[in-house]
Order: structure tokens, then sequence, then C-alpha cells
């Protein structure tokens, strides 16, 4: 991955988004190996994606809790108090997992852009020209 890929930047709150959304593509591509398994046998176990680097903790999830992270761009799933308050909201948890919720400005925004899950993603990467509905009002009639 080159230096100007998106979100690689010096600051610590970066780099933990950085390193979670580098967790959450590893998982994408386990949850794709997983698709391809037989339903009868035991699923490959996901990384916890709590931002830590030195994190090699798993979490066990079914397909259904997996997508069900899946549908935010700005989720994550990890071990039970992996969360960094500092960042993220826990949103919910279970005897496994818990789900949190990047809440803190830049990473919240890393995570969203680098969620290769969402539409806007592969139009951004493209070089299109995106407008949010609330930049659109704010322009003036011609």
């Amino acid at each position: 991955m080159g230096r100007d890929a998106p979100g690689l930047v010096g600051r610590p709150a970066s780099r933990e988004g950085d390193q979670q959304c580098l967790i959450r593509d590893a998982n994408e591509a386990t949850e794709r190996l997983n698709a391809g398994r037989d339903t009868s046998g035991k699923r490959l176990e996901l990384r916890c994606e709590c931002g830590d680097t030195a994190c090699l903790a798993t979490v066990q999830a079914s397909y259904a809790e997996y997508e069900a992270v899946r549908g935010y761009g700005s989720r994550f799933i990890v071990r039970l108090n992996h969360e960094n308050p500092e960042t993220a909201s826990v949103v919910s948890e279970n005897d496994c997992f818990a789900v949190i919720d990047v809440v803190a400005g830049d990473a919240r925004y890393q995570a969203l852009a680098r969620n290769t899950r969402h539409q806007w993603v592969d139009a951004v990467s493209a070089g299109d020209n995106i407008s949010h509905p609330s930049s659109a009002s704010e322009r003036s009639p011609i």
C-alpha cells in the first residue's frame, strides 16, 4: 500500500483508523472464504478490528451478525473491551464480541471513505464529482 492511500496520515487516531480499515479488508476476504465453505462446517474466525496494531485477538460471528456490522460503514467488530472510548462508542455487545461505531471526526471519515461496500467510495476513487445534498442546496441558482 502506498503512502498516498486514503487515510494514511501521522496522527494516532488516524493510524488506529488505518489499522481498523486494514483488518476490515482482511475480514472481508475471510468472509468470502466463509461463504464458499460447507455450511455445516465451522466458520473461519475473524480478526478483532479494534485498531491496536499489536492485537491478534479473534472473534467468532455468524454470517448474519457479520453482515449486520458491515451494513454501516463506520462500524467494526471487536473483542469485548477492545473499544477505544476516545474514538468509538459501543453499539451492541454479546458474549463473544462488541460492535463499535467510530464517532471521532477524522477517524469516522476514514472509516467511511475506505469502506469498499459503499457505492460512493467507488465514485470518489474514480474521480467523479460527488456533491452532498447539503452542498447542492447551498448553491445559488444560476
